[in-house]
């Protein structure tokens, strides 16, 4: 037998499947793709359960010195926050809110006041933009800037 005949006469593989072949490897890229997506997504969705807002921050005192910060914040997540007693961030460092840690039920209110541990509200001049930040146990948080009274 003669080896040039026999080369001439194998063919590659035939035009059905390798077609079959590609709409295999295009359905398996696919299905990764499809698989990390999802996970990305449920993974960026799944924080979205978590949000606070600050509806609003009042200052109240007699005097300089007693000046206290109250803030006024919101559950418009989806599932159940909770908000610590370190969760008050006043320009950026951070306070005590009193009493015990706040937990908050989708699309309920609480009001954190600060207990003047840390940096004090006293020491802010009227018309002073501050900027207040309340953070929950999960690492969300809502952050205002106002002018002080």
């Amino acid at each position: 037998m003669n080896y040039r005949k026999f080369r001439k006469n194998l063919k590659a593989i035939s035009p059905i499947i390798s077609v079959l072949l590609m709409i295999a490897i295009a359905v398996v890229a696919s299905l990764v793709v499809y698989a990390w997506v999802m996970g990305y997504i449920g993974y960026q969705t799944g924080k979205t359960g978590d949000s606070v807002v600050i509806q609003s921050v009042t200052f109240s005192g007699t005097s300089p010195t007693e000046q206290v910060a109250t803030v006024y914040v919101q559950n418009v997540g989806s599932t159940t926050v909770t908000i610590p007693t370190t969760c008050l961030y006043v320009n950026g460092q951070q306070n005590t809110a009193g009493g015990t840690p706040t937990t908050l039920l989708p699309g309920t209110t609480a009001t954190i006041t600060d207990t003047g541990a840390g940096t004090t509200l006293s020491t802010f001049a009227s018309g002073q933009t501050v900027t207040i930040k309340v953070t929950t146990v999960g690492g969300t948080y809502s952050q205002v800037t106002q002018q002080a009274p």
